[in-house]
């Protein structure tokens, strides 16, 4: 009867499961390809109907030849660890088990399977054996995961890793390291605990892929490296739940960003129709514009759409571009030195005043007068003179974000001298960071009138209340004016070097207030454009072009212009499907980058948030660009659409892809503020900092890496989010 209830692992393999559970099966196989792992045996779901006493004498004759111990002793359901699910941690494991109490560790993990989830577990896993190994004294042990959990990647490995044991890292009580392996190459996430070596990361990675490649499947691989550095496989399960396998290789050469420009503003799919017209026109427009102001040349295409995401091209900034544009520069350093002072952070003090007077004594009035005489016309306007319409407030909106990107870029580039000149002569004495004394000028409030959401013009405004304002703005710009006359205390001994911290002060703090203000005005146009759109969206489904009005968002310019002119699509308008498509990319999570940039360029674009002051941590769950000083700890809160703008609540951390004018009113209940895009110039950081709570932008995947509930500090004057230390309140 032995041999019927317990069997050696190295013989079981998957045709087994319905005897030795999923678990165990797994570790047969692994035995089968010549995997390390830890010799044991496993006791068949048979034996979870035996009596405690039969169960005993059979343990003791089972085991005998592993030797005196100690054991680990872990479930292995029927359907645990299969493809479809893992129920991983559902049952109990128990480590370090001496030989005479192996039958009460056993009756341990039975009994799991009997309290309070015995009838989830009974519809779902079916019935339950027992495997017990031989336990390894691990100096580290984690998990290998063959795809990225995150963002989908087949091509990545993340090994986390723990000192000891890994039931800290595998009962979520420590976050342990974290190590992004690709092919050879291991880049450490985070190292809390210095478990690992580069070396180990990438041994660790190599084994985990190998039993993927053998099981056929992206596996999740718990592992353990001895006192003799020998590494064992302790068990292995399939991936569930993985995003799907897709590719974000850039369509066209050079490299492309989400955290530039207009990638700062759009934070999921974009519509077909903004694609392909208004985000394409003011693109067309804001590149132009350069050309007339700096001359400079920026080679096409302007930006990259992969699986629905927007990516704006930084190939501006390669040295065959800058060759390219170098005689209109030159042209440009003489004739109009100060427009082109605003590339470089030495110079670009003298770039500001020019450029704060092109937009406030022409741009800001040309552009309102023109939306307010759209405003006027769009009612009256024959169907086919709209497109015509909505092009010419597309090209004024794209001249007006040039100027928002040649005034913000100026601040962004000031703050950056700021902020060095803050670390070199007054963070030895203060400690903290520049960030204090860019806060405290305007009292944000939301305007009563609709507020944008998205630059998709698909997004209809949203309506803000008027009354929300920053709790306590006066607090903040208290602190402003404490951190100046620190500033000055320090540096009143040497006169020279306090003349010049006075002069970058007042530049930096001049552009403050201009950006929200020149932000703000941007989406005048866009409720008109948007009622334009949806007039043509209304004949197209009186014609039978599409079912419904705002289909139109989901048809390109193309498409909208022939249907005008009366020339059928050559294939129908599948809206449906693109709306579907739509909704199934909004749930992948889109790399920072695509594309591929010569490393020095790389280099350069990686160094912009040290600039403003980041610090690594090696405990970050996430980092980005410290945007708004001090630090608060509380509960994540993921928030992605208005229409769950009323679950965040008061104190909880404020988790979203981006924020724009419409989240302002979210401010007043965040504990602190952390995006997905943006910059120093950002939205978030404007408004975070006028609140007076912390803020973190940039991270690229916060909103999937800290998930809702989550206890984190952020750290708006480091740029880090770290899990929240035992004891830490808000």
């Amino acid at each position: 009867m032995t041999a019927s209830v317990i069997r050696r692992l190295r013989d079981v393999r998957m045709a087994d499961v319905p005897e030795v559970g999923g678990k165990a099966a797994n570790l047969g196989e692994l035995f089968a390809v010549g995997v390390r792992v830890p010799d044991g045996v496993v006791l068949t779901a048979t034996a979870a109907g035996l009596a405690a006493g039969d169960r005993r004498s059979l343990v003791g004759a089972g085991t005998g030849d592993l030797g005196v111990g100690p054991f680990a002793v872990r479930s292995s359901g029927i359907s645990e660890d299969g493809a479809q699910h893992s129920y991983a941690g559902m049952f109990e494991t128990v480590l370090d088990v001496a030989r005479d109490d192996l039958p009460a560790a056993i009756d341990h993990v039975l009994g799991s399977a009997r309290g309070a989830r015995a009838a989830e577990y009974k519809s779902a896993a079916g019935e339950m054996a027992v495997i017990v190994q031989r336990m390894v004294k691990p100096v580290a042990a984690g998990v290998a995961l063959t795809a990225d959990p995150i963002s989908g990647d087949r091509g990545s490995t993340v090994v986390t890793a723990v000192r000891g044991t890994a039931d800290r890292l595998v009962s979520g009580s420590a976050f342990g390291d974290e190590w992004l392996v690709r092919e050879r190459t291991a880049v450490a996430r985070r190292r809390p605990e210095t478990a690992i070596d580069r070396r180990q990361a990438v041994r660790i990675a190599n084994e985990a892929r190998r039993i993927a490649a053998a099981r056929g499947a992206p596996q999740d691989v718990e592992w353990a490296i001895d006192t003799e550095d020998v590494l064992w496989i302790v068990q292995t399960r399939p991936m569930t739940a993985l995003p799907p396998e897709v590719s974000w290789e850039a369509p066209a050469r050079g490299a492309y960003t989400r955290m530039l420009r207009f990638g700062e503003w759009i934070a999921e799919p974009v519509t077909p129709l903004f694609e392909s017209w208004l985000l394409t026109a003011m693109e067309d427009r804001m590149h132009a514009f350069f050309r007339e102001e700096i001359g400079q040349i920026a080679p096409r295409p302007y930006h990259v759409v992969v699986n629905g995401w927007y990516f704006y091209s930084i190939n501006f900034i390669s040295g065959r571009a800058l060759l390219r544009s170098l005689p209109g520069m030159l042209g440009h350093l003489i004739r109009t030195p100060r427009h082109l002072a605003g590339i470089m952070p030495p110079t670009v003090r003298y770039s500001i005043p020019v450029t704060e007077r092109m937009w406030r004594e022409d741009l800001q009035p040309r552009y309102r007068a023109s939306v307010a005489d759209a405003e006027r016309r769009v009612e009256d306007l024959p169907i086919a003179e709209l497109p015509a319409f909505i092009d010419e407030l597309a090209d004024l909106a794209g001249e007006y974000f040039g100027s928002i990107a040649a005034l913000s870029g100026a601040a962004y580039k000031m703050e950056m001298n700021l902020a060095r000149f803050y670390r070199r002569f007054l963070a030895p004495s203060l400690g903290g960071s520049h960030l204090p004394l860019l806060a405290g000028f305007d009292q944000p409030a939301a305007t009563g009138r609709g507020a944008l959401v998205s630059l998709d013009w698909s997004y209809a405004l949203l309506q803000q209340d008027a009354s929300a304002t920053a709790r306590d703005h006066g607090r903040v710009e208290e602190a402003r004016h404490a951190a100046e006359e620190a500033a000055f205390e320090v540096l009143h001994s040497s006169p020279r070097r306090l003349r010049a911290f006075r002069r970058l002060l007042s530049d930096s703090q001049h552009v403050v207030p201009i950006r929200e203000e020149q932000v703000s005005e941007l989406t005048i146009a866009w409720p008109v454009m948007r009622r334009a759109v949806l007039r043509i969206g209304a004949w197209l489904a009186e014609n039978s072009v599409i079912s419904d009005a705002d289909d139109v968002f989901f048809m390109t310019r193309k498409e909208v212009l022939q249907a005008l002119d009366g020339k059928p699509s050559p294939e129908p308008i599948d809206v449906q499907g693109r709306r579907d498509r739509r909704a199934e990319q909004a749930r992948l999570v889109p790399p920072s980058q695509v594309g591929h940039v010569n490393r020095m360029i790389e280099k350069l674009w990686a160094s912009f948030p040290r600039l403003i002051g980041a610090v690594p941590s090696d405990r970050a769950i996430v980092s980005g660009v410290p945007a708004s000083a001090g630090r608060a700890t509380g509960s994540v809160r993921v928030i992605r659409q208005p229409d769950e703008f009323a679950d965040l609540q008061p104190g909880e951390i404020l988790v979203a892809p981006l924020t724009s004018p419409a989240w302002t009113p979210l401010f007043n209940r965040a504990a602190a503020v952390v995006t997905d895009v943006g910059s120093a110039a950002a939205h978030a950081s404007i408004i975070a900092r006028e609140f007076g709570i912390p803020a973190v932008v940039g991270c690229g995947d916060a909103t999937s890496r800290l998930p809702t509930g989550m206890r984190v500090t952020v750290d708006g004057t480091t740029g880090n989010v770290e899990p929240a230390s035992d004891g830490q309140s808000a």
